[in-house]
Formats: C-alpha cells, structure tokens, sequence
C-alpha cells in the first residue's frame, strides 16, 4: 500500500513527540506528505490559535522539513470528530499517533481517541509506543526551547536558526496563494521550497522581523530595509532584512551572514596554487586598485573580507564606505551610505579620507560617480579594495571605460582583478566514479586539460540531504595588471584584445577552471555546465 499523507495528532505531549519522530522516518522513506495537527478543544481565543500554530512551526526538524511537504493546522472543537473529518478531507493514507497522553488536546489513551480512530477511521491508524522516559525528555528539551526565546522573537529567531542549520545564505517569504505565505531558502546557491505559513503566522512572523530590525511600520506602501539586533546566542549571524509591497501582501527577504563562512582563508576560497600567488601578488602593494568581480551572489564580499582580513593583524588603518555594510567588521571601521541624513558614497569618502586610512573598501561599484571615488582614493596613494558586477576579467576594463573613467586612470591605478562564480561540491560522502562522455572528453580538450580515466557523479546521501552536493566552492580568474596589460589599457585596446593579452599570459577562462574541478573530483560535469561562463 502506499502511503502518501501521513497526519500526526499532535498535542505537544511526549508521546504526540515520539509518533512525531516515528512519522518523521516514514515521510522521508516513504517520499510522503506530513501533515501535523493539533485540535483545542471548545472555542478558543484566536491568539491561543497563533501561539498553538507556532509551536506547530518548531516542532519538525529542519532537515525534515527541507526534504518533505509539511502541512500545519490548529483547529478547534471535539478531537475524534475534527481528526476525522480532517482525514476525509486531506484524503489522508495514513494516522500515526502516541498513546497515554495526559495533557491537552487528545488525551489519546488507548479506550479514547485513539480507540475510537482505529475503530472509524477510513485509512491505517498506527499507534507508536513509547520509551515514555526518553520521550518525556525529547519533549521537554523542546519545550524548554520554546519557552527560553521571547514571546516577541518566536518563531523568527527559530526559523533564523534553521535556515543557518541548513546552511541557507537567504530566506524568502512570499505571498503564495490566498491566504497563505511560502517559505524558501537558498541552500548552495539554489532556492529550495521550505514550508507554507497561514497569513495570519506569517504576519506576526514578519511583523517580529521588522521589529528586530527596528524598522518603522507606519508606512508598509514602500520598501524597507535593515539590520535585525539579534540576540547573544546568535551573535556569530548578521542578517539584512529587506521588504517590498508585491501583489498580494508583502514579501520579506533575509540575507544570513554567519561570520565562519564570511572571514574563510584565502586558500580555503578555492583558488588554484597558481591563482593564490597571483592574489597574494596583488596584496604585496601598499596602493592601487584590486578590483573582485562577478554577478550577484558568486561570492564578492567573501572574496574581499577574506583579503581584508590578511592585513588584519598588521599595523593598517583599514576603513570602508558600504551600501548597506553587510557584515560587521571587528578590523574594520566601517560607514554605512545614509542618503537620509547626507552620508552619500561622495561625502563619506571625503570623511574617510581624512581619517588617515592605509586601506580603503568602497562597497561596490554602481555607477560613474562610485568608479569616480574608487579610482581619486587609488589616485591618492592608498590602498582601495572594491567590486563590481561583470562577465570576466577582460569586460570589467569595457565597463570602467562605459562608467567614464579614462584609460590613463585605468592603466595607471589598476592592481589587479578577479573574476568569479560559486559552484557547487560534491559530497564526499557518497559521490560515485562515472564514465567520461564524448561531450566532457571535448570539454577537457577545449580546456587545454588532460582527459581523465574517471569522473565523479552526484548520488545523494542523508549528509548532503539527498542533493549529492555538499557546499560551495569559488572558481577564479585572476589577472595582476603589469605592464603589458597597462599599455593595452592605455592604447585603449578592445575587449577581445585584452582578453586574448590575458590567455597568452597564462591566465585560464572560468571554464577551464571549472573543468579543472571536475578533473580532480571537486564537482560533476553537470554541474561545470550549469554554470553560466562567458
């Protein structure tokens, strides 16, 4: 028979915990739905209805949640007839219950409800008997969880919490359906499907992110941004919150910086041993421009805190103009762009300047008037780290030409660029040798690489979640601008010129390097041409 829907009665209990687990397993072997529900009995307050249907959003684990549908109700009235008709309704296969619960909702002690299910019930009833000491202590580790966050931070510091178990980097509430919000969350670089909110939950669960944020609400017709003041327990996390009014509601993104991922190594970036020195090469200026670039979300600010941070223990003054800052730097003095109060990128430079900074980070990029600050702070004999949103090396040039800065300021301030994207890993854990393709062969071949006898292929695994990858790992193209590269710069060179300077150097195209992954294991061949190259 196969079990599709699985409905758990749940009353927050020891035992309604331990059918809970049970279900759990089954919806995960069992490719099923869970549907999680709790009955009050009579005809409760709607606030006892929200506080109910929040501890319903912390009760399944993450990982769970990730992998299956998980389907939450509160309702209200007798617990044999709600469950019943909840049953006919969702057209569930399968009950999976706890027995001798002695508080709340079902009071499911075989002779009661759980007697009467199995006896009117149209589907399977599975009653799970448990180790009642060690359910007891599962459900009061939960409990005691629940009842240690704030009124006013439940469920956001939890669902906080689990998209950084998961290693999500963005959380996303949208308005789904009428009546209903969706949650997601991007997980190496993939936006994946997490649950579904009733409004009314998602409501207070947004209204408790704005007030983290300290956000006004007077006005909800326009966009909003800002940072959440988190707790101590979640002080290794900064989160950026950014609403917007979209039809049907109001949709909140959530941008996770937890400082382990953020301040990484150089060499733990996933830089070639060529492409390190060529990095490290650009560091052992004292002035300039080192340029890191590539689309949004391949990892720039990464990139840059983890250069910033190799002159951290030196004696430079590293300051930075951000928009917005994204994470807080303890080696950082950091000003954030204002527009409200006058701190404009122009105005803030003019102010970090006289602070006699070394090493100067202007955020990003955007515009002629940002290329204007970047390259008058190189000018002016300090050290100045920035992004931008381009293809590869040799555009970045194309587009600092299009943004008005001249070719003398190029060749004359340039350090160095690096170019980059984020791909995904394979899990080491159950990766598997596969056969190389006619097409990949081609690929190695293009690339200017040995052909190998194997490549690895994804399998999925419970540590990887059944993706087959585990992480993220950058690929680079890194280029120092010495002086053959200055002078086709400055002989305002074209694009396709300066790209072809650059090949002959040495300097592999982002598709060779990815490829140099596949070879040595890293990713899947799949997964190389997923990823959009020039």
């Amino acid at each position: 028979m196969t079990f599709r829907k699985i409905l758990v009665p749940f009353d927050f209990s020891a035992q309604s915990t331990s059918a809970l687990e049970t279900a759990c397993s089954l919806v995960c072997q069992l490719q099923a739905e869970l549907h999680l529900v709790h009955v009050m009995e009579g005809d409760p307050a709607s606030d006892s209805q929200g506080r109910a249907m929040e501890r319903l959003m912390v009760a399944v684990p993450p990982a769970v949640e990730l992998q299956r549908k998980v389907y939450r109700e509160v309702l209200s009235g007798g617990a044999h007839s709600e469950l019943l008709a909840y049953t006919h309704r969702s057209q569930i296969d399968l009950i999976v219950m706890g027995t001798h619960s002695r508080s709340g909702l079902l009071r499911l002690g075989l002779g009661s409800v759980a007697e009467r299910l199995l006896k009117s019930a149209s589907c399977p009833v599975v009653v799970v008997r448990s180790d009642t000491q060690k359910s007891e202590t599962v459900a009061d580790q939960a409990d005691a969880k629940y009842q240690s966050l704030k009124a006013s931070e439940l469920p956001a510091l939890d669902l906080i919490a689990r998209a950084i178990s998961l290693r999500a980097t963005d959380i996303h509430i949208d308005p789904s359906e009428v009546g209903q919000y969706d949650v997601r969350l991007r997980i190496d670089g993939r936006v994946i499907y997490y649950c579904s909110l009733d409004q009314n939950v998602a409501g207070r669960l947004m209204h408790q992110y704005l007030v983290l944020a300290k956000i006004d609400q007077v006005d909800p017709f326009r966009p909003r941004e800002g940072r959440l003041q988190l707790p101590s327990s979640l002080r290794d996390v900064e989160v950026r919150i950014m609403t917007s009014p979209v039809a049907g509601g109001e949709a909140v993104a959530l941008r996770l910086f937890a400082k382990e991922n953020v301040f990484l190594p150089l060499d733990g970036l996933g830089f070639t041993s060529e492409g390190l020195e060529t990095v490290q090469q650009m560091l052992r200026g004292d002035e300039g421009l080192v340029l890191v670039t590539g689309p949004t979300g391949s990892g720039k600010t990464t990139t840059v805190y983890s250069m910033l941070k190799t002159f951290g223990g030196q004696h430079r003054n590293i300051v930075s103009i951000e928009d917005p800052v994204e994470f807080a730097v303890p080696f950082v003095r950091q000003l954030n762009v204002d527009d409200r109060h006058g701190v404009t990128m122009t105005s803030g430079l003019r102010t970090l300047l006289r602070m006699d900074p070394d090493i100067i980070f202007v955020g990003e990029i955007r515009d002629s008037e940002n290329a204007g600050i970047a390259f008058r702070a190189a000018s002016y004999g300090r050290f100045v780290f920035s992004s931008l949103h381009t293809r590869d090396v040799a555009s970045t040039i194309t587009a600092l030409r299009e943004m008005q800065v001249s070719n003398r300021a190029l060749s004359g301030n340039l350090v160095g660029i690096v170019n980059q994207r984020l791909m995904r890993k394979l899990c080491m854990k159950c990766r598997k040798a596969g056969e190389v393709t006619a097409s990949c062969k081609e690929s190695f071949v293009e690339s200017g690489l040995q052909i190998p006898s194997e490549i690895y292929e994804p399998v999925g695994c419970d540590v990887c979640r059944g993706t087959g990858f585990e992480g993220r790992c950058g690929v680079f193209e890194s280029v120092v601008c010495n002086e053959a590269i200055s002078q086709a710069i400055a002989s305002n060179a074209a694009e396709a010129e300066i790209r072809r300077l650059i090949r002959s150097q040495g300097t592999a195209a982002l598709s060779a390097e990815a490829m140099k992954k596949v070879r040595n294991g890293l990713t899947s061949f799949d997964e190389a041409n997923s990823v959009h190259w020039l």
